[in-house]
């Protein structure tokens, strides 16, 4: 078995203490929103996720979570290279009568976000068409006004 690789994405803008995360998610597309360390709020569009989760562990029980050994740190955002939620939804597809792999496996990236009040994880496609977008508003306001129109947004 390989062992998880857990990388600091540090030009991501990283979460701030309070947090305040928010998550919008249809079937294919996730945004996740929350406020930085300078008081600004990012918002993280994802257009082509297969899986997510947000809640436990928080910061103070972070040492809990499985890969916390790996370099799992609090207040930041992270790639996890050989994950094992990824071999976990590889082997729940593999039953599909025309599953593929290594096809499956193309571009798929496991993030990491540790919030203070929870943890936001997801499994999402990363390349050329299917790269995460960032921005970043200097106010809450600015954001949520973006955010609004973001998630409005025909697919």
């Amino acid at each position: 078995m390989r062992s998880p690789i857990v990388t600091e994405l540090s030009s991501w803008p990283q979460p701030g203490v309070p947090s305040e995360a928010v998550v919008f998610a249809t079937e294919t597309k996730l945004f996740v929103r929350y406020l930085t360390p300078e008081n600004g709020m990012a918002i993280i569009q994802f257009p082509l996720v297969r899986s997510f989760s947000l809640g436990a562990p928080n910061d103070e029980a972070l040492g809990g979570h499985s890969l916390y050994k790996f370099g799992l740190k609090h207040y930041t955002v992270h790639r996890v290279g050989n994950s094992p939620w990824i071999d976990a939804l590889e082997k729940k597809n593999a039953i599909h009568p025309h599953h593929d792999k290594e096809q499956f496996l193309k571009g798929l990236v496991h993030y990491i976000f540790t919030f203070q009040d929870s943890t936001f994880e997801c499994v999402a496609h990363d390349g050329e068409f299917w790269e995460p977008k960032m921005q970043i508003f200097p106010s809450s306001d600015e954001a949520r006004v973006a955010w609004v129109e973001m998630i409005n947004e025909p697919t």
